[in-house]
């Protein structure tokens, strides 16, 4: 049996099925929060795609239930926090389930966890965390202070900071209870390079030499357990640094092109308006505009 074709088959299965699913839209919003049992239908409505980052904390729920991400089952434990990414399939029904939904656009959240993104994805696309009773205080705590920003003033700066606190103790949370597959060593260290060179190596081949691997072993690999190619891998990262730097600092475009490894400037601009949509001046511009309005 061709296993690799059949795989590829079922991927382009799904993706035509996705395509046919709405895609629900922040607008102008960079931060949204309500709860589960009574938040806006948008959220919720039927089969459907985001075109932002989501967070489901399940805090109260009835025995066996579960929702749906990208046509794959996932049962739900009580506090329970799910992370769901832009584009991805989602579907559930709100009885007899209680918590809160907090959503963030693809530049505040990018900007928010930032260099720890590679940590929330560690071995797949997918991130849940079961929060134990100890660790409910301090995760509440910081909650309250997130949804009394949110009901008053909405300040980017502050919301960021407590948001940011929140991310990193489910981050440490990950880490304390391990992975519930199998580790594949592989993984880590195809992370830790890309972490090292993805201003310098962008090339499939260098990273299948470290791991001894064919650069098609290695897209197999990185399809299963990220869900992308090493390619796209390396440009999403490489993508996040560039955020990062437009964003936070006020250092010259040029000056930013070189440092990522780019040849000339016109070649960084053309490379972010593919990946993004925006040229980094009008990707500067909209940043400067969610935090300074």
């Amino acid at each position: 049996m061709d296993y690799t074709g059949s795989r590829a088959t079922e991927e382009q299965h799904h993706e035509q099925q996705r395509s046919e699913f709405p895609l629900h839209d922040m607008g102008d919003a960079f931060f949204e929060m309500a709860t589960i049992e009574g938040g806006d239908e948008h959220f919720f409505n039927g089969v459907h795609r985001h075109d932002f980052y989501e967070v489901l904390w399940f805090t109260d729920i009835k025995p066996q239930q579960a929702h749906y991400i990208d046509f794959n089952k996932y049962p739900i434990e009580p506090n329970q926090v799910f992370l769901l990414l832009p584009d991805q399939v989602h579907s559930m029904d709100r009885g007899d389930k209680c918590g809160f939904l907090m959503a963030f656009s693809k530049d505040f959240f990018e900007r928010l966890i930032g260099n720890d993104i590679f940590k929330l994805f560690k071995y797949s696309t997918n991130f849940s965390v079961t929060i134990p009773d100890c660790r409910q205080p301090v995760l509440n705590t910081l909650l309250d202070l997130i949804r009394n920003e949110y009901d008053d003033t909405k300040r980017p700066a502050i919301l960021e900071s407590y948001l940011r606190s929140w991310f990193l103790h489910c981050i440490d949370l990950q880490k304390e209870a391990g992975e519930t597959v199998p580790r594949d060593p592989r993984l880590q260290t195809l992370l830790e390079s890309i972490e090292t060179n993805y201003r310098r190596q962008r090339k499939a081949d260098f990273y299948a030499n470290e791991l001894s691997l064919s650069a098609k072993r290695l897209n197999e690999l990185t399809r299963s357990s990220f869900g992308k190619t090493i390619s796209q891998m390396i440009n999403e990262r490489l993508v996040l640094e560039a955020k990062r730097e437009i964003g936070y600092v006020r250092k010259p475009i040029k000056e930013i092109s070189y440092e990522l490894g780019f040849s000339e400037p016109a070649y960084f601009t053309r490379f972010f308006g593919k990946q993004t949509g925006y040229a980094p001046e009008d990707f500067r511009k909209r940043i400067a505009a969610i935090y300074e309005g």
